[in-house]
């Protein structure tokens, strides 16, 4: 792939988005800057984490150990080649509303019950 400049990485070692570019092998892919290329990690791996401004931002499973804490996005559409291969890209079942929602309930619920 050569759209480097739609794609981006923040990982462990530094908060800067950094454009990247992703080579897939068979059923795995590694991500590519400037000289540096990463280890190969399975596109099985990848959860979808939402949307952040224009990008959506895929990152390893949390269960997995002994992995790099990092967020790859994709700026506008996803690839068609990569679509395929990425998991589905679906919006939270709760928004940050319904959180705030849920918090203030459950707050209403602890006040109303010490009252009374």
């Amino acid at each position: 792939m050569s759209e480097s400049a739609n794609i981006w990485l923040v990982d462990s070692d530094g908060a800067r988005k950094r454009p990247v570019r992703i080579e897939v092998i068979g059923g795995t892919f590694a991500l590519y800057e400037q000289q540096r290329r990463s280890e190969a990690y399975f596109f099985g791996d990848l959860v979808y984490r939402g949307k952040e401004g224009d990008s959506h931002v895929f990152g390893l499973e949390d269960g997995i150990k002994d992995r790099p804490k990092w967020k790859l996005g994709f700026r506008g559409e996803i690839p068609a080649e990569l679509a395929r291969l990425l998991p589905e890209a679906k919006p939270p079942l709760l928004s940050n509303i319904g959180m705030l929602i849920i918090a203030f309930l459950c707050l209403a619920i602890v006040y109303f019950a010490a009252a009374a």
